[in-house]
């Protein structure tokens, strides 16, 4: 398999999707997209950011009269279906699937004019910037998706070439959330709450085991697995935003 990645820069009022991030520069948005034919997709976003973007960003996606999908000035004519999966005080999770494309210059459906079947988009949004990761069985005319969505950005967009190279990390779950068992999570939330990770500490272990009612060494493990779920999601995290920024 081999991966195509590449940035479009946006300037503000040239996409309300995009202008909720350049208005709050900590907002970033994660997504996986499976193209399924040049008239159909779907995607699952997670965004995080502040309560007034996510409501925002919320709106916008549930406007049918807004298009979030094309690089020039005509927006892409479809069915669009949008979910809410999951929403908390900083975080939204959406799901969207678009049926019956026509007349769209997207980069899902020019990908899937030139690219083989069964291409598979992780992308990250923050700021001006949408980075987009295209994973294919094939690159054979990838220069020509290359040329065409070069030459297709209406004005205000601005294309930045990443890298064409074998496929690497995509074993990573983009989208899942750190998964903690229930025990461990409880423990963890304890911990901070009591000041256990301040400097200086304002609790031992000792004492947060006698809080838990639960042995100092099962307390410790319960921990130490809890902060290694954490530590591992944040490199991943990390070597992603590496390549998409």
């Amino acid at each position: 398999m081999r991966e195509f990645t590449f940035t479009i820069e946006y300037e503000r009022g040239t996409d309300p999707i995009m202008d909720a991030f350049i208005d709050d520069p900590d907002a970033v948005a994660r997504s996986l997209d499976g193209f399924v034919t040049e008239e159909r997709f779907w995607r699952i976003e997670r965004i995080a950011g502040s309560p007034a973007t996510l409501d925002r960003i919320e709106e916008i996606r549930f406007d049918d009269d807004t298009c979030g999908e094309s690089l020039t000035e005509r927006d892409c004519e479809a069915t669009r279906y949008h979910d809410v999966l999951e929403r908390g005080e900083n975080r939204l999770v959406v799901y969207t699937y678009l049926d019956g494309i026509s007349a769209c210059e997207s980069v899902h459906t020019l990908s899937g004019k030139h690219l083989p079947p069964g291409l598979v988009f992780e992308t990250l949004r923050s700021e001006n910037r949408h980075s987009w990761r295209v994973l294919m069985r094939s690159d054979a005319k990838v220069g020509v998706l290359y040329d065409e969505l070069a030459a297709r950005l209406r004005d205000g967009l601005s294309f930045r070439m990443g890298h064409l190279r074998d496929a690497d990390g995509w074993q990573r779950d983009s989208l899942a959330s750190v998964s903690v068992a229930a025990e461990q999570r409880a423990a963890l939330q304890a911990a901070v709450e009591d000041g256990y990770y301040e400097t200086p500490r304002e609790t031992t272990l000792d004492e947060l085991a006698d809080e838990l009612d639960v042995p100092r060494s099962t307390l410790s493990y319960r921990l130490r697995q809890a902060e290694s779920q954490l530590a591992r999601r944040y490199v991943a995290d990390d070597e992603r935003d590496r390549w998409l920024r």
